[in-house]
C-alpha cells in the first residue's frame, strides 16, 4: 500500500505497476480485503480505494457488510478531469 488516508472513511491510493490498471486494481482489491480483516472492529460502511499511474485515475469500493468490491467503470485523466478527481477524493474523505 502506497498511501492510506484516514478519516471517517478510508482511502487507499496505490500506483499501478508498468501502467497496468487491471493488475493495479487486483492489488488494490487485495489491500482493501486485508485492511478490512485488519480492522475487524468496524465492519460497517465501506473502504474506498484508487489506483493511479499519475495521469489516469480509477476508483473502487469495498462494501464491508456485503464483502463486495466494485470498480468504477470510468477512468479519469489528469489534467483533463482534475476537478472530478479532486471532487471524488474530497467527497470520500468528507463523507459521514
Amino acid at each position: 500500500m502506497d498511501y492510506l488516508i484516514r478519516s471517517k472513511q478510508e482511502l487507499i491510493v496505490i500506483e499501478a505497476k508498468r501502467g497496468d490498471l487491471d493488475k493495479g486494481f487486483n492489488q488494490l482489491a487485495a489491500e482493501l480485503i486485508a485492511l478490512d480483516k485488519y480492522e475487524e472492529n468496524n465492519t460497517n460502511g465501506a473502504l474506498y480505494g484508487a489506483i493511479t499511474i499519475g495521469y489516469v485515475w480509477k476508483f473502487g469500493i469495498l462494501e464491508r457488510s456485503k464483502q463486495h468490491i466494485s470498480k468504477d467503470i470510468n477512468s479519469y485523466t489528469v489534467p483533463g478531469d482534475i476537478e472530478r478527481v479532486f471532487s471524488i477524493l474530497v467527497g470520500i474523505i468528507s463523507s459521514k
